[in-house]
């Protein structure tokens, strides 16, 4: 049973980001443990009936989706050895973050944010969704104007700068239609929503907002089938 992080929890963060060393971390190992690594895994199988109710497919094995502390430094400009937060990606086994639009929570010491989105740019995808918004635009309409979405989530990711929008598309799918990639994420203050990560009050709000977000999810993976396989990429 989940009944929400330590308070410790941002202490540790906050130190991890400041002290950011292999020597420190082995001697704070023990915090780690106590106060981000086991409420993180309980907080991961606290939701996984709700995102295996969106997917059955998806992993939702802690060990298989919740985050490492321990970075992959190998093709990064950033060589610290920690992250300074902590998150869960729930996709399938085996496949690399960077091809996916999935489901996620995240938490830093300064906020804590979930939705359903891209990890990164995905062009083929991204034209696969231009193409059917095109052809079909009151699919996505529908569910951007879902009673339990519309109002609820905020639009993020980078735009096109010089990317013609067709006169034909509708107005609300036009921001959409410029994206780079992108995900939606809960409108409400990150701050405020931080405090919730402290009770277990946070799993009945994120199941509630996940379920909302399930339209979307499986939308975006009929996009992913229809642009077909990407080339493989190392999964950062």
């Amino acid at each position: 049973m989940f009944d929400g992080f330590p308070q410790e929890m941002i202490g540790f963060l906050l130190s991890i980001r400041f002290n950011n060393s292999t020597a420190y971390f082995q001697a704070h190992r023990e915090e780690y443990e106590r106060f981000v690594k086991r409420p993180l895994y309980a907080l991961c199988e606290a939701l996984a009936p709700v995102v295996q109710e969106i997917d059955p497919d998806l992993d939702t094995r802690p060990a298989g989706v919740c985050s490492r502390l321990r970075r992959d430094t190998r093709f990064s400009r950033d060589k610290s050895p920690y992250r300074d937060h902590v998150w869960i990606g729930w996709r399938y086994a085996g496949e690399p973050r960077s091809e996916i639009f999935g489901l996620y929570w995240d938490a830093y010491p300064e906020s804590s944010s979930w939705g359903c989105g891209a990890y990164g740019e995905n062009k083929p995808v991204m034209d696969a969704l231009r193409a059917r918004m095109l052809e079909h635009p009151e699919e996505m309409l529908a569910i951007l104007n879902a009673p339990d979405f519309k109002g609820r989530f905020v639009l993020e990711g980078p735009d096109y700068k010089k990317l013609a929008v067709p006169d034909a598309l509708p107005e609300a799918l036009r921001p959409l239609y410029n994206k780079k990639g992108f995900y939606f994420h809960q409108a409400t203050d990150a701050e405020q929503d931080l405090e919730l990560i402290f009770s277990g009050r946070i799993v009945e709000r994120v199941s509630r907002d996940l379920r909302a977000l399930g339209p979307l999810y499986r939308y975006m993976r009929r996009m992913q089938e229809a642009a077909g396989p990407r080339e493989r990429r190392w999964d950062r």
